[in-house]
């Protein structure tokens, strides 16, 4: 009985703790924002890895999420006579769900994992204490360029990928559903209102800002060598996805 009621203290012992770290990383961050210009260089590095490095894999699964989505809800609105909707689904399916979640995943799990593990293993080999012995803040070095990185990036990664989505449904919709291409982006427009693409849009923020803290943090707070870097990589990605979908769920059921 000790022994389970001490690991359950030791859980919300470290449940509390990550959680502060991350709460007080995040506004570290946001006072730090104020010397954009001085690490203008690094941002705009991370910019690229976030956004232009990620287009490849982003593109290819987008195009399949809307490709699949036409296909599923498509094949059962035609046995309706109601194919012709399917554009209203994919519109507002890809805009308020599946393009923020998804486009998020892809970077929490290729980008969000790589910040983790190299900022894991400069904690490890103690870089980040010679950083600290130089007077330079490294809340401001490896963490702010991140953070502004992927809070710029994201709504317009989630832009493109909804995009190539809604033209993956496109094909789909036209040349399995013989729906007429100007009645699918007819009804997908119809669908679609300013709301929507705010919802959206916010909710890219909130992710971008949701994988950035917590790769910087875990990587910051690894220990223990080699083997503390996989744990805290596998975490990193861990707790980002299971997080956005809880921010996902009460960011629809308020702003929805």
């Amino acid at each position: 009985m000790k022994t389970i009621l001490k690991r359950i203290e030791a859980f919300f012992a470290d449940l509390f703790t990550t959680a502060g770290g991350m709460v007080l990383l995040f506004l570290q961050c946001l006072l730090e924002v104020k010397f954009l210009v001085s690490n203008g260089r690094r941002i705009i590095k991370q910019m690229l890895e976030v956004g232009w490095n990620t287009l490849p894999l982003a593109s290819m699964i987008a195009l399949f999420t809307g490709m699949i989505t036409t296909l599923q809800t498509g094949v059962e609105l035609k046995k309706l006579g109601l194919q012709q909707q399917v554009g209203t689904i994919v519109g507002l399916s890809l805009v308020r769900e599946m393009g923020p979640v998804f486009t998020a995943f892809i970077v929490a799990a290729r980008v969000g994992a790589s910040w983790a593990a190299e900022i894991g293993t400069m904690s490890v080999s103690e870089e980040i204490d010679a950083l600290r012995s130089l007077g330079i803040r490294p809340v401001r070095f490896l963490a702010m360029p991140r953070f502004v990185a992927a809070v710029t990036m994201q709504p317009i990664l989630t832009v493109y990928s909804v995009i190539v989505g809604m033209w993956g449904g496109a094909l789909v919709a036209i040349h399995y559903l013989n729906v007429p291409s100007g009645v699918y982006y007819k009804k997908l427009y119809q669908a679609l209102e300013m709301k929507d693409i705010t919802l959206g849009l916010w909710k890219a923020v909130v992710f971008g800002t949701i994988l950035s803290i917590i790769s910087c943090y875990t990587g910051l707070t690894t220990e223990n060598g080699a083997e503390g870097v996989g744990r805290s990589t596998t975490r990193s990605v861990v707790i980002t996805l299971s997080l956005i979908l809880v921010a996902d769920y009460f960011i629809t059921r308020f702003m929805g």
